[in-house]
């Protein structure tokens, strides 16, 4: 019979490795779009390097973000039968952990997708891809708090202590909004994501894929193909 603790740490460590790939691949385009971008200021072995890179490194960020959130997944399912349920929910540490994990797959799968609904040229837009690179960036960050509150469950440690200490966060204390502001925010983002959804609908936006010509109207930006 499977373990579940032993399943939960297999895919606690594999969707780390995944999405810790799929953000440095998915930094190094950016920093490769700008270099390209900016080809008549850069040493031209420079733009040579990144026309060569950003299209693998493009590409495997995208497999490795798949990967990473079907890991993720995995994880907290298992998480769930690794740990009694009364544990779960006694501890403020452990809520905290699956608090940050549930922000987390969320933001992932928004990373997934919107490659998936754009493909590769969202590169091509840089609003886009200031957004998907934004999203990647809070993404990762609370995989990397949620993965150190794991340390801190097991072995009393942290690597992000001096920064807890820092900003003066306590993640011994369950992380929760007063009940008002919780209703405040739940409502606002409702109103916020329903009046989007209207004015997509309304200038026919949920219909609009990216692509170099369209794109490239405003802006001179190209894909990182594979070449």
């Amino acid at each position: 019979m499977v373990s579940m603790g032993g399943l939960h740490a297999l895919t606690a460590e594999l969707h780390s490795g995944f999405l810790t790939l799929a953000f440095f691949c998915i930094m190094i385009v950016a920093g490769a779009q700008i270099i390209v971008r900016l080809r008549n200021r850069m040493p031209s072995r420079l733009v040579r390097w990144a026309i060569k890179v950003r299209g693998y490194a493009e590409i495997t960020s995208y497999v490795s973000a798949i990967g990473g959130v079907a890991g993720l997944i995995v994880s907290a399912w298992s998480g769930m039968y690794a740990w009694p349920i009364d544990k779960l929910f006694d501890n403020d540490l452990i809520r905290n952990k699956i608090l940050l994990t549930a922000y987390a797959t969320v933001l992932w799968g928004g990373v997934v997708f919107i490659r998936t609904r754009f493909g590769r040229s969202l590169w091509a837009c840089p609003a886009m891809a200031t957004v998907y690179v934004a999203m990647t960036f809070v993404a990762f960050g609370m995989v990397a708090i949620a993965g150190c509150l794991g340390s801190k469950i097991f072995r009393d440690e942290s690597l992000l202590e001096p920064l807890y200490s820092l900003v003066g966060l306590n993640v011994d204390k369950a992380f929760q909004l007063d009940i008002n502001v919780a209703a405040a925010v739940a409502l606002v983002s409702a109103v916020a994501l329903i009046g989007s959804l209207v004015l997509a609908r309304r200038k026919n936006l949920d219909t609009v894929r990216f692509a170099p010509e369209t794109c490239q109207k405003t802006f001179k930006w190209d894909e990182p193909a594979i070449v």
